[in-house]
């Protein structure tokens, strides 16, 4: 099984990294990205060692794993994205001359953010490895703080406050990590970076 959630931006490049890995390490842990990373050319998994340091599973706590999330960056466009799901006029509509409703992509108000978003950001995750979640939705909740962009889970339609959006994925995550039994945690050892 596996989720997403998008971000959409009006631009993204590397200089925000280091803010990123810095605001992450803010929340309980020390983590660190592939070396190789860039927004430029990186598509699929992407890799992060991480150290939890005060896990309610005290197994956890001071070790290293390798974690991460599928990342793919595309571009984006309201305007089209709103022509693809407005439907055409029947031949019926034509003949009377009827309006077809005006389409949108979220609502009005969060259609007028995403006018000037050029990316759209997608962080998936899945099931096979506990700290996915917690990378990726701590990454996509931080990374649309700092570039004053757009979160949305898609697949519930949920909309995200930026206000809050970091502290809130935060305690979304400890829920669920603290909901599992030490036997119910799927981890694996840092053992280096691969190319």
């Amino acid at each position: 099984m596996s989720l997403d959630l998008n971000v959409y931006v009006k631009q993204i490049d590397d200089e925000i990294i280091p803010k990123w890995i810095e605001r992450m390490n803010q929340f309980d842990m020390e983590c660190e990205i592939h070396p190789d990373f860039s927004f430029n050319d990186h598509s699929g998994f992407l890799p992060f060692k991480v150290k939890l340091k005060n896990p309610k599973n005290q197994e956890l706590k001071d070790r290293e794993f390798i974690s991460g999330f599928e990342f793919y960056k595309d571009e984006f466009d309201l305007q089209k994205e709103l022509e693809s799901l407005q439907s055409k006029k029947s031949f019926v509509q034509k003949l009377l001359n009827r309006q077809i409703k005006k389409v949108e992509y979220a609502n009005d108000e969060i259609d007028s953010k995403l006018e000037s978003c050029k990316l759209i950001l997608n962080f998936n995750w899945g099931s096979h490895n506990s700290l996915e979640l917690r990378m990726s939705t701590l990454s996509s909740a931080i990374i649309s703080e700092l570039t004053n962009g757009i979160c949305c889970y898609p697949a519930d339609d949920i909309w995200y406050e930026n206000k809050t959006i970091v502290e809130d994925a935060y305690k979304e995550l400890i829920e669920y990590e603290n909901s599992l039994r030490p036997t119910e945690w799927k981890i694996h050892e840092f053992k280096g970076w691969s190319n």
